[in-house]
């Protein structure tokens, strides 16, 4: 199978075939013919990304979150997991956290060593780190964030499949990466098993929360197009909210009768307990900046 070598987000110059995949709540998801790369044209979207990841987004439940800030010690842990991934690369330094929400993942970076700077565009989340952790968060987006600073190491941790216009905003990490330094991701994997059972009712499939989904290929071939090369992946150590996971599961599964019962039933029964997530629809990338992106 061959890859594109440049991201489908600019669909516009790809000369494959994006084939409609399916529609879902009102957006069609295309899938390109070489890559598989999947994803949905939203025109303007990088001006409604606020709008979007509202406080209704981190505290409304369906899918996004029931209580955002519930979830503190999960997300501080795989912050501490992935400082802990990075200094078995790089000696630890100054990171970029994108979509830092309320610092969580950042505070367990600095527990490991790593100092920065987060940005995320709701300020909500974005006041309540710098208040109550006392992080330098910015309310800003990749897009619009601004400074001199070259970082050692970039953090996008379930963000990538969010952010508009992809080809431009992986320029601008490129731009904000010393030489040699480097990018981890976590990506939700669109040729999952779980991704391929579930279908349309995939709890990732939510436009416009989430606009483009990578194959393993497909991120690898991005990342290289953009002056990086592979340096490591596996699967995380993650776990969720029973409460969190049960919101998903109700807003992505079809209609049956009872849903909204048993799942309020299920909440108040067992959404306070955390497990551990299987992680077979989800992956952690390490890409290291080896030239300038033009």
């Amino acid at each position: 199978m061959t890859h594109c070598t440049k991201t489908c987000r600019d669909y516009l110059q790809c000369p494959q075939t994006h084939n409609p995949y399916f529609q879902k709540d009102g957006y069609n998801i295309l899938i390109c013919s070489s890559c598989h790369l999947g994803y949905v044209n939203i025109p303007g979207f990088e001006t409604e990304v606020k709008k979007v990841f509202d406080d209704d987004y981190f505290f409304g439940g369906k899918d996004g979150y029931p209580d955002y800030l519930q979830e503190k010690e999960l997300l501080v842990d795989s912050g501490k997991q992935y400082g802990r991934i990075l200094s078995k690369y790089c000696s630890t330094g100054r990171l970029l956290d994108v979509g830092a929400a309320a610092g969580f993942i950042l505070n367990g970076y600095s527990q490991t060593g790593w100092t920065g700077i987060g940005i995320e565009p709701n300020d909500t989340m974005a006041s309540y780190g710098r208040k109550n952790l006392q992080l330098d968060i910015r309310t800003d987006t990749l897009d619009s964030f601004s400074t001199n600073e070259l970082f050692d190491a970039v953090s996008m941790i379930q963000v990538i499949g969010s952010i508009p216009e992809l080809d431009k905003g992986m320029r601008k990490v490129n731009a904000l990466l010393k030489p040699g330094g480097y990018v981890i991701v976590e990506s939700w994997r669109r040729e999952s098993w779980a991704a391929r059972l579930f279908g349309k009712h995939w709890h990732e499939y939510c436009p416009p929360k989430v606009i483009t989904w990578f194959t393993n290929g497909a991120i690898e071939s991005f990342f290289i197009s953009h002056g990086f090369q592979p340096v490591a992946s596996g699967k995380p150590v993650k776990k969720i909210n029973v409460n969190h996971g049960l919101s998903l599961a109700h807003e992505s599964l079809p209609k049956i009768p009872l849903k909204t019962p048993m799942t309020k039933l299920l909440i108040r029964m067992f959404g306070k307990y955390t497990v551990k997530y299987p992680a077979f629809d989800l992956k952690w990338y390490l890409f290291q900046k080896i030239k300038e992106d033009i």
